[in-house]
């Protein structure tokens, strides 16, 4: 009997997915590039939604991870987003967005252009929320003095109704939450977030967001995928798979040491090459690429001060959306490194991986089963 990851390789093998990866149409320029040639060559297919098959990937399946939730600078954040939409279709690859409710909202306010650029586009959709939702660590207090019945109506009115920003309560005269999101974009968002460590409020809002749709859930956001075992469910959703993510170097984010002295250590690219010669197991890996939209034009969260003091603790609601902002804009020539930064990765990821999104990781997850 084949064993757990001998049963993955030989499916992977035969592969009957779609994976949206591709080769790009021009020869991507990285800083480090005698790594890449100790790679072997693969051909992925172009851009398409999950519904046709792919070939083995030998050398991993890489998910750029986009989280969106800006609520202060929302211009920015709109056009921050319009231009990764372009840098992945530029390199015929697609991302995971991962929306909060209020965001979107006020993109429906403000900046429906983003909206309809989405809706339009291959990109998937996926959900996360972030204060004052009930949810939130810091903020669940309340929600863990409640019986089952009581926390599930609860959570299910937050993700069906608008989130007031100020008082933290739901709106039921608007709608809001995941459901919104789904409503807005034309489809249920595939990766949810629940955030919270409680381990009850997080099963029944995976219980929740399966019911509304949902395929995929965020367990943990850097690593700690099993080897033997990649593909592993709660309340039916997905753990979406990552044993190890391009994110930070001993601590530190990327994006806010790349334009440093030292910061060619800290390029994204180089990183991947180095974790990739480092990989050593009898399975393709599964990498995860996490930026936040403000982390290309801010240093330091935007909306946080809105919902915590100085000391970093949770504020107590009316919350002042007026608030002082804490953190400081980066200056042009910054934002333009990472952004150089971020495509370089890209253009190397569409090359060299099979680039991939929850919306395909869930399909590969059942045909394994």
């Amino acid at each position: 009997m084949f064993s757990r990851v001998a049963k993955f390789l030989l499916f992977s093998v035969s592969l009957v997915i779609v994976l949206v990866a591709c080769v790009p149409s021009a020869t991507p320029t990285v800083s480090t590039q005698e790594t890449s040639s100790t790679l072997p060559e693969q051909t992925c297919p172009t851009m398409q939604p999950a519904t046709r098959p792919a070939v083995w990937c030998p050398n991993g399946y890489l998910t750029f991870a986009i989280n969106a939730h800006d609520i202060r600078y929302v211009s920015d954040s709109a056009d921050t987003l319009l231009r990764l939409v372009g840098i992945l279709e530029k390199h015929n690859v697609r991302g995971d967005f991962y929306f909060t409710a209020p965001l979107v909202e006020l993109y429906g306010r403000q900046r429906p252009d983003v909206i309809a650029r989405l809706r339009n586009s291959q990109m998937t959709i996926s959900y996360h929320f972030r204060p004052p939702h009930p949810a939130y660590p810091g903020f669940d207090s309340r929600l863990k003095a409640l019986d089952d019945r009581t926390l599930e109506q609860t959570l299910r009115d937050y993700e069906t109704y608008r989130l007031d920003l100020t008082t933290g309560n739901p709106d039921r005269s608007q709608p809001g939450g995941y459901r919104y999101v789904a409503q807005v974009f034309g489809r249920n968002p595939v990766v949810v977030s629940p955030m919270s460590g409680d381990r009850r409020i997080r099963g029944t809002l995976e219980r929740i967001y399966a019911g509304m749709g949902a395929r995929m859930v965020v367990a943990y956001h850097e690593e700690g995928t099993d080897i033997a075992h990649p593909f592993v469910y709660e309340q039916g959703l997905l753990q979406r798979p990552s044993d190890f993510s391009i994110t930070r170097v001993n601590g530190n984010f990327w994006w806010n040491l790349i334009f440093t002295p030292r910061g060619e250590q800290y390029n994204p690219t180089r990183m991947l090459q180095e974790r990739l010669a480092q990989w050593n197991a009898p399975r393709p890996p599964f990498i995860t690429v996490l930026i936040h939209e403000d982390d290309f034009y801010r240093s330091g969260s935007p909306w946080r001060s809105f919902f915590y003091d100085a000391n970093d603790k949770p504020l107590s609601p009316p919350y002042n959306l007026t608030a002082p902002d804490t953190s400081r804009p980066r200056t042009p020539e910054e934002t333009e490194a990472i952004f150089r930064a971020y495509e370089e990765l890209v253009a190397y990821a569409a090359q060299n991986l099979c680039v991939v999104t929850g919306e395909d990781i869930v399909m590969l997850a059942k045909e394994e089963k």
